[in-house]
């Protein structure tokens, strides 16, 4: 391979993508991680690709989620394509379950926030849910129905994006730690890891959430702190649910997550405990009640597997995109707090547009490390 070689710290989804657009455009990537790749948040999370919260906050972060959203089909067909694996994009749509008044009126300021942006959905009976989905709760007081939620798999989309970037020969360096980054003057030159120094013409810093800890090291004032969510996952049979459900507000927020193979993924919690990822007594009951709460059935069905992931949270839950000031050649991606799946698509995309010298497909100074913090995105 030629071009610019290019060492990105951090292999997440995030960096693999960044990695994989990156070689399309002649670039040499370099992946270097502290640990086996994809096994932190990129492997944690659900992968439903929504855009109800984004268009709550609106603006660029909307217009962001929103490129992701439209690039995800050609994306994942390529990558099933050239990798031989199915990243199982699924157009599943979402049901919005409002079991009283609190929720039914938080689903509705979604359905008006949709609206504003040229997206609609259909309120059912919950005689009409129940044809769409026979095992909903008998209590389901009103239903939403958002035709335009779809899912991935993550782990199976980090998956092919290996096996992409191995066919292409990059250099994958897995249990690697990078201990820092280097410059010359004030210019990215590299970094030092356990095992030695890599040189390389720029380097991209897209590390979750541990990024802040290297930034630290070259006075970076890099905002990005780990906040957990804990996971269940049923086991059941293919067709048990077929929609992406949410429910509940605020701390009571729960969604489930149906799988081809009749896996049901049970998420949520949103947690500030430092890097202390593990699963709670608490947190373990409030996805397993929330679930239930929607399907009473699964009370009856096997739970297969618990964890948690941390999710890299920025100063107000927007990404950090593009270079870094003050830092020729050091460039950062990291900081997409709950919609890094998303995300995941349309940051690998801008990011090898700016690595290559192009302008980018859009406006990046929303994103920048030194901006002005935005109102914040949450969930």
């Amino acid at each position: 391979m030629g071009g610019k070689r290019i060492i990105i710290v951090g292999g997440g989804v995030i960096g693999l993508s960044i990695a994989e657009h990156c070689l399309r455009k002649g670039l040499q990537p370099v992946i270097l991680d502290k640990g086996p790749f994809a096994k932190e948040a990129s492997w944690a999370g659900a992968g439903f690709l929504d855009l109800r919260s984004a268009a709550r906050v609106g603006g660029a972060f909307f217009d962001l989620c929103k490129r992701s959203y439209d690039l995800f089909p050609e994306w994942a067909e390529r990558l099933k394509k050239e990798s031989g694996l199915d990243p199982e994009l699924l157009h599943s749509g979402s049901l919005d379950l409002a079991f009283n008044d609190e929720e039914e009126n938080a689903i509705r300021q979604i359905e008006s926030n949709l609206k504003t942006f040229g997206f609609s959905g259909e309120w059912l009976k919950p005689a009409d849910a129940t044809k769409k989905e026979p095992k909903l709760s008998k209590d389901v007081r009103s239903v939403f129905h958002f035709k335009q939620t779809s899912q991935v798999r993550p782990p199976r989309l980090t998956r092919a994006l290996i096996q992409v970037l191995q066919k292409g020969k990059v250099e994958l360096r897995e249990v690697e730690p990078v201990e820092a980054i280097l410059l010359k003057g004030t210019r990215a030159v590299g970094v030092r890891t356990t095992k030695g120094v890599l040189e390389g013409d720029g380097v991209v810093l897209a590390s979750g959430a541990w990024s802040g800890l290297l930034a630290e090291q070259l006075g970076i004032p890099l905002v990005v702190k780990p906040f957990r969510g804990q996971v269940v996952m049923f086991r059941s049979q293919p067709g048990t649910l077929r929609h992406i459900l949410f429910t509940g507000v605020q701390k009571a927020f729960t969604y489930m997550v149906p799988r081809q193979d009749g896996h049901i993924y049970v998420g949520s919690t949103l947690e500030d405990a430092g890097f202390e990822k593990m699963t709670t007594p608490a947190g373990m009951d409030k996805l397993k009640t929330g679930a239930v709460k929607m399907l009473p059935g699964l009370s009856q069905q096997l739970i297969e597997d618990t964890w948690s992931g941390l999710r890299p949270g920025s100063i107000d839950g927007w990404p950090y995109l593009g270079r870094v000031p003050g830092a020729e050649g050091l460039w950062v991606a990291t900081g997409h707090f709950t919609h890094g799946l998303l995300l995941s698509a349309v940051t690998g995309s801008l990011m090898a547009q700016v690595l290559a010298d192009e302008r980018p497909g859009m406006d990046l100074n929303a994103f920048a490390l030194d901006r002005k913090p935005h109102p914040v995105a949450g969930i």
